[in-house]
């Protein structure tokens, strides 16, 4: 039995992870597609508004839907179902309380937030259309924590897919639409547009989910004649979910720090407003998209391993619990660092390709290694709450957004490096933050050091990948690109130098002894092609 429970939390830890990178995918498509309709300063625009919303919805639809999983599912285990369904309707009606006082807010409030915080009238209808969705987003949250309590991660998944699909849909249509309608420039009226489409992607969210419910017959039976403490049922619900939602809040609010401190001190410095918006928009809507594409893959590969690490605490197995901590790491590391260095080699033509946006690659040149660390942070993050140290990596980031204010604010004043100093504090933000998080994981659970073994050899065979991967494009993009055309010529390309950069990344890998054979054993999907490699290559540890 113990193998089928770890084997369906694989599974459910797997479905979400599949949703999630679906969803970035989805997400990078639309980004790309609204990037080359309305460019870096449309984009820029966009962006302080979708922050600000994401950041609301972070207060709203983060912590208490993870409560509500976690406490309906340790009172269904316990035999109390009344108390797991009561735990749901107090939720329900706490987030649709809270949902529905920032949503009303943020469209009355849309004026001032847009004139006195991001100093910048045009936000204001951006900021407007994304509050209904704020209110949707918040009631949509409760039945993914309820079905994410009884262990039913499908509805979930799907509600998310669906949602991002709705998104995408409603927003390429209405820019299409725009495009063909619309008389001068049209980028204001598509970025108003397409800031609907959060609330639409809402929308068709919400039936999915309610599909699931009527057809799986759900029914709320509560019990009045029981004797529970509502007022003790909310304590619970609000303690646990305040950690929760201050770690989710922080990376949000970092944006929004960004998108208020880079296009102002840009435009303090002697930019114009436009070309401030182009320069944020280039650091936020190209590089960033990018980057937190690569982040979701690493992080759904690491996840895998979650269920497997809370078995160990679970039996408090120390020395289990420390081998796979340290492969959660590795991990991340053999994910993350041939994928920094292939942005940091084909950073412009991928640029280029996706969002037209080849002149943002010297941006791109300084965000590489973010790529690692923004991954490691949310890796450690994932394991410290996993020990119940859920404060840990809120202190963690908030001592890295005070570093990023500081350096942000003096840097952009710097005028050799203007918007460079965007990458430079956000990754430095997330090396303190992982940092910290590291040291608390090795003061709680004895983690042997062994990075100066290791580290290099996959930080060697990345930059082996990342020259390959370059060679490759530029001799295929010089055989093709008189034949079959730049754009497509650039596609085969790329898509042909990460196949062979890819091939060549396993072999140096296990040749330098980057990876063990158990290490790739743990690896999800690929463990079969890397133990052929060890096999071809007579490896054995």
């Amino acid at each position: 039995m113990p193998n089928n429970k770890e084997s369906s939390l694989i599974k459910n830890a797997f479905i979400l992870s599949a949703a999630a990178i679906i969803s970035k995918f989805l997400g990078a498509f639309y980004q790309a597609f609204l990037y080359q309709s309305v460019g870096s300063g449309g984009v820029g625009i966009y962006m302080k508004g979708i922050n600000f919303y994401a950041m609301l919805l972070a207060i709203s639809a983060a912590g208490i839907p993870i409560a509500i999983s976690k406490l309906m599912a340790e009172e269904r285990a316990a035999g109390r179902v009344d108390v797991a369904n009561r735990i749901f309707t107090y939720s329900v009606k706490l987030l649709v309380f809270i949902g529905l006082i920032l949503s009303i807010s943020l469209f009355v409030f849309a004026p001032v937030i847009a004139d006195k915080i991001f100093f910048d009238p045009r936000t204001t209808y951006v900021l407007q259309a994304m509050a209904p969705a704020l209110f949707i987003v918040t009631v949509m949250s409760a039945l993914r924590g309820y079905f994410q309590g009884k262990q039913q991660m499908l509805p979930t998944g799907l509600s998310q897919v669906f949602e991002q699909i709705a998104r995408v849909v409603f927003s390429v249509g209405i820019t299409i639409f725009i495009l063909n309608n619309a008389t001068g420039n049209a980028s204001l009226r598509i970025i108003n547009g397409v800031a609907f489409g959060p609330f639409v992607g809402a929308i068709l969210g919400l039936i999915v989910l309610l599909i699931f419910f009527k057809k799986k017959n759900e029914v709320l039976l509560l019990d009045n004649r029981s004797n529970i403490d509502n007022l003790k049922i909310l304590k619970r619900i609000i303690l646990f979910a305040l950690p929760v939602t201050l770690s989710a809040l922080l990376p949000t609010f970092l944006d929004v720090i960004q998108g208020i401190i880079i296009p102002t001190r840009l435009f303090s410095s002697g930019f114009s407003m436009a070309a401030s918006d182009r320069l944020y928009g280039s650091f936020s809507g190209a590089v960033l998209a990018l980057v937190n594409l690569i982040v979701s893959t690493s992080s759904a590969f690491a996840i895998s391993l979650v269920p497997a690490i809370a078995a160990a605490i679970g039996r408090n197995d120390k020395a289990d619990l420390a081998r796979k901590v340290k492969l959660s790491i590795k991990m991340v590391n053999f994910i993350s660092v041939p994928a920094g260095f292939g942005l940091l080699f084909l950073g412009k033509p991928i640029l280029d390709l996706i969002f037209h946006a080849g002149d943002a690659y010297q941006i791109m040149q300084f965000s590489f290694i973010m790529v690692l660390f923004i991954g490691l942070y949310h890796n450690t993050t994932g394991i410290l709450q996993g020990m119940g140290k859920t404060f840990i990596p809120i202190i963690s980031l908030g001592t890295g957004l005070l570093v990023n204010v500081i350096v942000l604010t003096f840097l952009l004043s710097v005028d050799s490096l203007n918007i460079l100093a965007a990458p430079i504090a956000y990754t430095l933000t997330y090396i303190i933050a992982f940092i910290v998080n590291y040291i608390f994981i090795k003061r709680n659970i004895e983690l042997k050091s062994d990075w100066l073994y290791w580290f290099p050899r996959v930080a060697l065979s990345g930059l082996i990948t990342g020259a390959t991967a370059l060679l490759i494009y530029n001799i295929f993009f010089g055989l093709l690109s008189g034949l079959i055309g730049y754009t497509f010529s650039q596609l085969i390309a790329i898509l042909i130098s990460v196949i062979i950069a890819f091939i060549v990344y396993i072999f140096v890998l296990v040749l330098t002894r980057g990876i063990s054979r158990n290490e790739a054993l743990a690896i999800p999907k690929l463990s079969t092609i890397v133990i052929k490699v060890f096999d071809k290559l007579r490896i054995i540890d």
